[in-house]
Order: C-alpha cells, then sequence, then structure tokens
C-alpha cells in the first residue's frame, strides 16, 4: 500500500481550485512523457466545483485535450441526461466548455438506464467491456494516471458503501450496486480492484460533517467501516481536504492536521507567553474588524529574537496590520532603536498607533500609510541609515520587487524575513490560480537568480496553518 500524502486547504472552496489546479499540472507532465492520459472524474460538490474550475483556469488549454480520456468512478443509474448523473453534471461544469477540444470518443460515462440496459448490472457489464477495451495486455483496466474520489460523511467512495456487499466483490473491476443508503437506490461503481488500479488516487473532502469518516480512514483503516480508506493508488494516494474536515485528526495519529498543530503550539505556549500588551493588541484588531492573519505568538517570538540576534537598531516591516508583530519587534530595539512599518490601509494604521502607543512602543514606531513600493522608494531617495533588519509580510503578487527594493535599504549581514512563501503547499503547482502563489513562485525564480544573498526556507505548521517563510542574509 502506497503512504497517505494528507494536503490541507483552507476552505472547499480553495480546495476546489487547488484541486483544479493540481489536475491540470498533473496532466500536463503526463503528456510530457505519456499518451494518452486516463483519468476518472467524481461527482459530488467539491468534484464538480473542481472541473468547473478547470474550465474557468486560464492555463487549461496548456493540456492537448484530445489525448486525454474521462471515465468516471461510479454513476446513478438513472436515464441519459438525468440532473442527477455524474456525467450530466460534468458536461455542464467542464466537458461542454471543452468542445472540439476534447473528441466525444475520448468520454466515457457509464451507460444509463434504458431498454437496452435495464439494469445497474447489465450497465456494469457494458463499462467493464468498455474499460478492458482500453486496458493493457496485463491488466482489465486502464492505468489511470489520476482516479478523483470523493467521500461522503459515512466514509463511502465511488458507490462503495459502508458494510455494502460491493466492498467484497472480487475478479471485476465493476458492479451493480442495489439498496444504496444514499438515494437514488441503483448505482454503478468501479470495485476496488478497479480504483486500486490507478496510479494515483486523490481522495477530495470538505466539511466537519466529514472530519469523522477522514479520522478513520486514515486512522485504523477499517475498509468496512469506512471504505475510503481502501482507496490507494499504486504509485501514489493523496488526501486534499479542507481545515474542518481535519478536526477529528489529532486522534487519528499518525497523521499530521491542523488540530494536532494547533494542540502541539499550545504544549509549548509556556515558552512564548503573550502578556497583557500583546494580548491587547490582539483584541483591539479583532474588535475594528481587521482579518485574522497576524503571526502566531510562536512566530512573533522568533522575529523578536532575530532582530535580538543581529542587534538590530533600525528595522523595516511591511504590513503592519494592527500592530502585533511590530510590537514583537519593537521589543527587540535598543533606547535609540526605530522600527519603520508601512501599511497600505490608513485604517489599520490608524488602529495599530493607538495599540503601540498604547503597548509603550509608540516612541519608537513610525507607522507609514501608503503602498509600500512608493514609500520604499522614498526611503531610498532619502539615504537615510540602512536598516539591520526587514520582515515582510504584505501583498505576495510583489514580493520580487520588494526584495529589490528592501535591498538598496539594507546594510552588509542585515537579515531579510519573508512570511508566507510555502501557501499551504501550493507553490509547488505552477498553474495554480491563486495570483499570491504565482507571486511567491517569482519571488522564489528571481530569487535564485541573485547573487550576494544567501537563502533558504523554513516550512511551519501550528495554529495559523501550514506555511512557510523565507530567511534572507544580504552578504557582507
Amino acid at each position: 500500500m502506497t503512504a497517505r500524502d494528507v494536503v490541507v486547504h483552507p476552505d472547499a472552496t480553495v480546495l476546489a481550485e487547488a484541486v483544479a489546479a493540481r489536475l491540470l499540472t498533473r496532466l500536463v507532465d503526463v503528456q510530457s512523457h505519456r499518451r494518452p492520459v486516463h483519468v476518472v472524474l467524481t461527482g459530488g460538490t467539491v468534484g464538480i466545483a473542481s472541473l468547473a474550475a478547470v474550465a474557468a483556469s486560464p492555463v487549461r488549454d496548456a493540456v492537448d485535450w484530445s489525448g486525454v480520456h474521462l471515465w468516471w468512478g461510479d454513476e446513478r443509474f438513472v436515464p441519459d441526461g438525468h440532473a442527477d448523473r455524474n456525467e450530466t453534471q460534468a458536461r455542464t461544469a467542464l466537458i461542454d466548455a471543452l468542445g472540439d477540444a476534447l473528441p466525444a470518443g475520448n468520454v466515457h460515462p457509464m451507460p444509463a438506464l434504458s431498454d437496452d440496459i435495464p439494469t445497474p448490472e447489465a450497465s456494469a457489464t457494458a463499462y467493464a467491456a468498455e474499460l478492458a477495451r482500453w486496458s493493457s495486455h496485463r491488466a482489465h483496466v486502464p492505468a489511470f494516471d489520476v482516479l478523483l474520489l470523493g467521500m461522503g460523511p459515512d466514509g463511502h467512495v465511488a458507490s462503495l458503501f459502508p458494510g455494502h456487499e460491493a466492498l467484497d466483490v472480487v475478479g471485476a473491476t465493476t458492479v451493480g450496486v442495489h439498496g444504496s443508503p444514499k438515494p437514488p437506490p441503483e448505482r454503478v461503481s468501479l470495485t476496488f480492484e478497479a480504483l486500486r488500479a490507478a496510479r494515483e488516487v486523490w481522495v477530495v473532502a470538505a466539511g466537519a460533517e466529514k472530519a469523522a469518516a477522514v479520522a478513520s480512514a486514515l486512522g485504523d483503516g477499517d475498509v468496512h467501516r469506512t471504505p475510503a480508506a481502501g482507496a490507494v493508488g499504486s504509485e501514489r494516494t493523496l488526501w486534499l481536504v479542507d481545515v474542518a474536515a481535519t478536526e477529528q485528526l489529532v486522534a487519528a495519529l499518525p497523521v499530521p492536521g491542523p488540530a494536532l498543530w494547533s494542540a502541539v503550539d499550545e504544549y509549548f505556549g509556556p515558552l512564548v507567553r503573550e502578556d497583557d500588551a500583546l494580548v491587547a493588541v490582539r483584541r483591539n484588531a479583532a474588535e475594528h474588524g481587521l482579518p485574522d492573519i497576524a503571526v502566531a505568538p510562536n512566530q512573533g517570538a522568533l522575529l523578536q529574537l532575530l532582530a535580538r540576534t543581529v542587534g538590530a537598531r533600525r528595522i523595516l516591516e511591511l504590513g503592519t496590520l494592527g500592530g502585533y508583530s511590530t510590537l514583537w519587534l519593537a521589543r527587540a530595539l535598543p533606547a535609540d532603536g526605530r522600527l519603520v512599518s508601512l501599511e497600505i490601509d490608513p485604517a489599520h494604521a490608524d488602529v495599530a498607533r493607538v495599540s503601540l502607543a498604547a503597548a509603550g512602543v509608540g516612541d519608537l514606531v513610525d507607522v507609514v500609510v501608503g503602498p509600500a513600493s512608493e514609500t520604499l522608494d522614498r526611503l531610498a531617495g532619502e539615504h537615510g541609515e540602512p536598516f539591520d533588519l526587514v520582515f515582510i509580510d504584505a501583498d505576495k503578487q510583489s514580493l520580487a520587487q520588494y526584495l529589490d527594493q528592501t535591498r538598496a535599504l539594507v546594510r552588509p549581514g542585515a537579515l531579510i524575513m519573508v512570511d508566507n512563501v510555502v501557501r499551504g503547499g501550493a507553490v509547488v503547482e505552477a498553474q495554480h490560480p491563486d495570483e499570491r502563489v504565482q507571486g511567491v513562485r517569482r519571488f522564489a525564480d528571481h530569487l535564485a537568480g541573485l547573487s550576494g544573498i544567501e537563502a533558504t526556507v523554513v516550512q511551519t505548521v501550528g495554529s495559523k496553518g501550514y506555511d512557510g517563510f523565507a530567511l534572507l542574509r544580504v552578504k557582507d
């Protein structure tokens, strides 16, 4: 059995977009060395939303759709064109949008209820024959390059339900299903034998109602209780989930997830004690409706330690927000130190100024309002004393530009820390639809081509999720 990789996204919307981006990337990659490409589609809310995101992607045409074959993991046994059919929903979401780019013969739906196909068994038999027609001589199904599976709250995948006799079918690639606990009662499904022939199996799950099943599938692995536990690929098994679906994962060790990350943060909490002033900064930001995107306490403590380690007298921060990270940094300054913090939103700047003054560091901090790029140009023109440490926590789309601008403002040996550069792992996806991810990728490419800078990237997990930071040192 292949190991199961778990990738967590913030919510169902981001999850669907990430699945789409990952699928497009996978198709392009496979087509570089193997054709045709075989993909098994799934239904469900997130599954169909993912197909719609593929259709809407500006890079969908990077795929040669004439070399892609589409299959289904299961189907509701209803007449052709019925709104409940996964095929019907997939056509609306994606296939119709592809038009002539995807030949009709490359689409392989499970046969619908008709006079010629009167039973789920008849449909299953016909589909098994179609699968065999496209299989290699060693197997009865194609070696699917990607097999997408949604998962229900009860842990079912395809139409393989807990305790159902279809779970135990051997020697067949398809099965007719009767008495489904989820309507309609009659269905057609691939068997585990067919699912496990896939090179990569991707299980997609979103929502708190799936949390127990996610924990069970990734925990004890009892297929009869949680069929999703049996969905494994021959080369890779990938679980793509949102935060809500991981709420019970702490009880399903050894698979890590946000619940466990937060628990570890709490365990080490005594090492990073927030005093009343820090708590007040967070509270003031929340009361004024600022987004909850400031650094975590342990990350703030890291900033403070770095500033003290380099003996920073002058610190530059891009992205004040409510002043939480600003306070951590300001407390590392000597009495004659200075921190310049740039904030584009005047309302945020006002909140930060009040909080920083109340914390007793207002005389050490200048909060400057305006676009960071313009302020950085102005600072360069003033030819002031160079900075010893820079913390960049501003818009990711402009990171490469900010790096160039801040390099001109620091002394040799200065540290530059850039936050949120891992983006939950999305940075590995070349065609990811989020411009923030693309901004980080441009930054990384730009950084790799620079001389005069030593750099590393540290991945982090915790109460703020899965992300990471880049740490740069300007050479002497």
